[in-house]
């Protein structure tokens, strides 16, 4: 007969082992596929712009997108595989009557819980090094914006960054005053000449639709300073992104207490085995 807390043992690690290889398997989709594109496809599908629903648009934001989830994604595919390994590990010996077996498996396990209880902590503790990461990758990518109607994925993905955070340039409009904006552009069935802003960085309502369709053609500082945003986008989106990242964080802490326990039971089944011995 095989003692209850074998047992127990034996289900907690089969039941981590399918959540980690399902999390592995996500993680690989998301690497490799269009997910991504599904953040901003809420905001992306509604523009009142001809063709945003064309597939190659979709591919062209993806691809800018997957600029900020390699970082976060390629970490979570080793770790959820490594600790896959542990769990598939622990499952094979739930009946071994070898206390060298268990030993290998609470110090691997311990190890990686301290790893996971450090990084955890780096991560939470010093929010500042997250935003500054993202913030960097996202400069590179916000200052090829050329307009909306041209369709390209780094300017279709800084538009929906300055509507959804109701923001306007990186770190404020004057990020415009230069030759690589095109100072035409068109929207909801309105061509611009000469703009003075892009069009995302006018207020829009729940429709998508221009509060004051003459808003890209007036300069920031006029009277019609309010039908626009003034504010970067730079420390939102890095404020955003850490959010994100500390959700994902903090979900962990859930494997962290499951792990606790694996190590409880290997305590327990030493314990018995030692007895027996």
């Amino acid at each position: 007969m095989h003692s209850t807390v074998r047992r127990i043992f034996h289900v907690l690690n089969l039941i981590c082992l399918l959540v980690l290889l399902l999390a592995f398997v996500f993680f690989v989709i998301a690497f490799w596929t269009k997910l991504p594109v599904k953040i901003v496809e809420p905001t992306l599908k509604k523009l009142r712009i001809d063709g945003i629903n064309n597939r190659t648009v979709s591919d062209g934001v993806n691809s800018v997108l997957r600029t900020f989830t390699r970082p976060i994604i390629l970490p979570l595919m080793a770790i959820s595989l490594v600790f896959a390994c542990i769990y598939l590990f622990g499952a094979l010996i739930a009946f071994n009557r070898s206390s060298t077996l268990f030993l290998m498996y609470e110090v691997t396990l311990t190890v990686c819980i301290i790893v996971h209880i450090v990084m955890i902590t780096m991560v939470l503790k010093h929010p500042e090094n997250i935003e500054k990461m993202m913030e960097k990758l996202f400069s590179r990518k916000f200052y090829l914006y050329r307009s909306m109607s041209s369709l390209d994925g780094a300017s279709l993905f800084a538009a929906v960054v300055m509507i959804d955070l109701k923001c306007c340039g990186y770190l404020n409009p004057f990020d415009f005053d230069d030759d690589k904006t095109e100072s035409n552009d068109e929207y909801d069935g309105h061509t611009y000449d000469d703009l003075l802003l892009p069009i995302p960085c006018c207020m829009m309502d729940k429709h998508f639709r221009l509060i004051d369709i003459n808003c890209p053609n007036f300069h920031y500082m006029s009277e019609n300073e309010q039908k626009h945003h003034n504010k970067g986008c730079k420390q939102l989106f890095g404020q955003k992104a850490f959010s994100i990242i500390a959700y994902i964080a903090y979900l962990s802490i859930t494997l962290i207490v499951i792990n606790i326990a694996l190590v409880i039971c290997v305590i327990l089944v030493l314990k018995e085995i030692w007895i027996y011995l």
